[in-house]
């Protein structure tokens, strides 16, 4: 899930956002949301102990997200800056 959040959700919360922070804070409301979830379910379901494999994954799946998030955000922005020289 949270994966699906990190490379469906990421890049275009932060296209559509008018602030980095903004963006990114939103990203990371959807991420709270979602990781504990997940967290019970996999270990709901699995029944084995805390394994730490698990949360290095999780860890850069989140950074993925958040580089994600930033690229959109660029993108975003360069956008914006070629429709104000088109106008202009």
């Amino acid at each position: 899930m949270e994966l699906i959040l990190a490379i469906l959700g990421a890049g275009p919360i932060g296209f559509l956002m008018k602030t980095r922070q903004r963006g990114l804070a939103v990203y990371l409301g959807l991420w709270a949301v979602v990781f504990p979830i997940q967290t019970v379910v996999v270990f709901s379901s699995s029944g084995d102990d805390n394994n730490a494999l698990y949360w290095v994954f999780n860890a850069l799946i989140l950074g993925l997200g958040i580089g994600l998030n930033e690229c959109g955000r660029v993108l975003a922005e360069r956008r914006r800056a070629a429709r104000l020289e088109q106008t202009a």
